[in-house]
């Protein structure tokens, strides 16, 4: 598995929790961030046995997100303390979040340095979206589309659904986020519409997105990854730059400013970032999609 944070991810590749055997193989290895799920389609009687099972891969040297089960069940609490204590946990995915408090109570269970992936999969959720986001421990917001889909009674296609995507991607940059982790396509065998749900989570502003199937990696991976034409373009004007001063420099015919300077930046070191052969050009490492600093209140950054 590669090492990519949470905040940089692109796939999240979900591994049920009753299949230790899927945690970690070959085909997974691709992926930038696997979720162990406690949640979805674990029959009860697997329930311990799921979670013994991640509990015993993040205390034997795997690391992993975890989904758990969403606060309004009683499974939940369970499933906390199951896993808050193991060093790889690298974090918490929360369905059904409706408000920042339930962030918060999640949080404080949390060491430092383990962060919570908000799904928003209900009408409530997308409509306390800023207040979800902006809460101290939230990485990301997740969407949940199938979830939300199912309360609104809608079946339609993407477009449907285009109202509650926005909301996720304004309510993540308004509070420093990366944009949000959009949900899985679930039938693993259309290749055609995978491509059609990347280019609509692209074009929307999200930067990652859940996959069911190891075969959903490699094209998400590049779906998100920066074009190599903007790749090309961020090394010209890199270059230039170089050679004069900002105000003296044209680019494929258009001056060359701060900002453009900025954007190349960031998309060299995304790059990077994925593929460290992508670096070039010598420039400064960034962090690309790291949080900015959130406003404080008291003594507490939140």
């Amino acid at each position: 598995m590669k090492r990519i944070s949470g905040v940089d991810a692109r796939t999240w590749l979900l591994a049920p929790g009753d299949r230790p055997d899927r945690f970690s193989t070959p085909e997974s290895r691709e992926a930038d961030a696997l979720v162990l799920d406690l949640a979805n389609n674990i029959a009860p009687e697997n329930v311990e046995l799921a979670r013994h099972a991640v509990a015993k891969y993040l205390s034997g040297g795997g690391n992993a997100w975890v989904r758990v089960n969403s606060s309004d069940t009683d499974l939940y609490s369970g499933d906390l303390r199951a896993v808050v204590a193991c060093p790889g946990l690298r974090g918490i995915v929360l369905p059904r979040t409706e408000s920042a408090d339930q962030v918060r109570a999640v949080k404080a269970q949390l060491r430092a340095g383990v962060t919570i992936v908000a799904m928003l999969e209900t009408a409530a959720g997308i409509e306390n979206a800023d207040g979800i986001a902006a809460s101290h421990g939230t990485l990301r917001l997740a969407f949940g589309a199938t979830g939300l889909g199912r309360e609104l009674g809608i079946a339609g296609g993407a477009a449907a659904l285009l109202y509650a995507r926005s909301r996720l991607v304004m309510a993540s940059c308004a509070a420093g986020l990366p944009g949000p982790i959009d949900g899985p396509s679930v039938d693993v065998n259309d290749i055609i519409g995978l491509g059609e749900d990347l280019r609509h989570s692209v074009g929307l502003g999200f930067t990652g997105k859940m996959c069911v199937h190891p075969r959903q990696l490699c094209m998400t991976n590049s779906a998100f990854a920066p074009a190599p034409s903007k790749l090309a373009w961020a090394r010209r004007v890199l270059a230039a730059t170089r050679a004069s001063p900002p105000s003296l420099t044209r680019v494929d015919g258009e001056v060359v400013d701060w900002q453009h300077i900025d954007d190349a930046r960031h998309t060299v070191a995304r790059a990077a970032l994925f593929d460290p052969a992508d670096a070039g050009l010598g420039e400064p490492a960034v962090r690309p999609l790291r949080n900015r600093r959130r406003r404080t209140s008291g003594n507490c950054t939140l």
